[in-house]
């Protein structure tokens, strides 16, 4: 057996014989998975580590020890194993995972690389409880063929969750395809994103053109502010959800399409509908996963992150040296309300980057276009998580007033679930 000194620390471990059969078993191990010692000695390790592979197992494979999923590492002792358990199912979640997994993945062999998504979730920045309640989502979502509708305000990084999503999926390796429906003009839409015959039409290409849909075949197809698309390319995109077959403008046959979508807005498709301008059918099949991106107001206590993330991309982009950011400035951040959201706050740092002319950044004379948030020098100074405390108090006293307090609507306005409402009521003793 190794000695104290060199076992690792972690969940306990199994030891076993030439046979496979258990002779010890850590205490740690035994507290861990209230596991009687005794009643497993001489037992076949298989009937306590279950491996759901068929293969042998490798130095790391996963397991699962009375119910619990595990990774577990082998160490080989002459005739002996021994199999140490790494991490247990609940010491770690999807997005802890996905840095992890994204560099593993870096490793392997890549195809259409021209097309593949640029951002994985390790990009998307936020450790704000709603930021995080909406990554661990989104990572479930991934893994499923399901269609995926983007809800929120401008600026939030609706594609960046796209292309994170795509990248966590099993078309990861196969195209992802943006299209902005407001960026085309409605009389080119159908045959840039549906392709047409050669002789569709004047001026077309003798052999035709495939259009964003084939061009995403096997991947992703990513419709960004969908709430643009014209109302007749509405209902040819519906076929393509229903039948997953396409006909290209000019064309007299269908063609089978194997694709993903997942469609943005930051609009009420819902008030479309009820205004005529968005297909009912269309709604409902978009409606599959409603994935709500917070405001960047909702979760104050990102901004900091955020900003110092881009400090770092522009220092690296500008050939600059910035160190750290300005008291001052970071007060006015917090308490400013960006309804640009984290595009607003990039171009701000940005902004800022190419007027400094030292080691901390200083916040800039010159207004945004929105009416910056004045912050009083004159009231005391806290420490910044006293600040993102009695912000989000502020807040969150904000919006029962707004809902006149109903606690539900109040969530709803505040962009985060019931439960967390309640938990953080109690945290600032709000009580009205």
């Amino acid at each position: 057996m190794l000695t104290t000194t060199e076992r690792k620390v972690d969940w306990g471990y199994i030891e076993t014989n030439e046979h496979s059969q258990i002779v010890f078993l850590s205490d740690e191990l035994c507290a861990t998975f209230q596991i009687v010692k005794d009643e497993w000695l001489g037992v076949p390790a298989r009937e306590l580590i279950r491996d759901p592979s068929s293969r042998k197992p490798k130095h790391v494979f996963f397991g699962r020890i009375t119910g619990y999923a595990c990774l577990i590492r082998v160490v080989h002792l002459d005739q002996h194993r021994q199999y140490h358990v790494l991490i247990r199912q609940d010491e770690v979640t999807h997005v802890e995972l996905m840095p992890f997994m994204n560099a593993i993945e870096s490793t392997s062999k890549k195809k259409n690389q021209s097309r593949r998504s640029k951002y994985s979730f390790s990009e998307v920045l936020g450790e704000s409880e709603s930021m995080e309640q909406v990554k661990e989502l989104a990572a479930r979502i991934a893994t499923s063929q399901s269609t995926v509708l983007l809800t929120g305000e401008s600026g939030t990084g609706k594609e960046l969750f796209a292309q994170a999503i795509h990248g966590l999926s099993t078309r990861k390796h196969d195209p992802f395809v943006a299209v902005n429906c407001a960026a085309i003009p409605a009389d080119l839409f159908e045959s840039e994103v549906f392709g047409y015959e050669g002789g569709a039409f004047s001026g077309a290409k003798r052999e035709g053109k495939p259009g964003k849909v084939e061009l995403a075949q096997h991947g992703t197809l990513f419709l960004d502010e969908i709430s643009e698309l014209p109302y007749a390319a509405q209902g040819k995109l519906l076929r393509v959800l229903q039948e997953r077959e396409i006909e290209r403008l000019g064309g007299t046959s269908s063609k089978n399409v194997d694709i993903r979508i997942i469609a943005a807005t930051n609009r009420d498709l819902s008030m479309l509908v009820h205004e005529g301008k968005f297909r009912q059918d269309l709604f409902y099949r978009l409606y599959v996963f409603d994935l709500k991106i917070p405001a960047l107001r909702q979760r104050k206590e990102d901004i900091l992150l955020l900003a110092e993330s881009f400090v770092a991309i522009f220092n690296d982009r500008l050939g600059l040296q910035v160190e750290s950011i300005d008291m001052e400035m970071q007060q006015w951040m917090l308490h400013y309300e960006w309804p640009g959201n984290v595009r607003e706050l990039k171009a701000y740092i940005e902004r800022a980057m190419n007027l400094t002319n030292g080691h901390v950044l200083k916040r800039p004379v010159e207004p945004m276009l929105s009416q910056p948030v004045e912050v009083d020098t004159d009231q005391p100074l806290y420490s910044l998580e006293d600040e993102v405390r009695r912000a989000e108090e502020n807040a969150i006293r904000k919006a029962l007033k707004q809902a006149e307090g109903d606690r539900t609507t109040a969530a709803r306005l505040l962009g985060i679930h019931l439960a967390s409402l309640y938990r953080k009521l109690s945290k600032y003793q709000i009580k009205d």
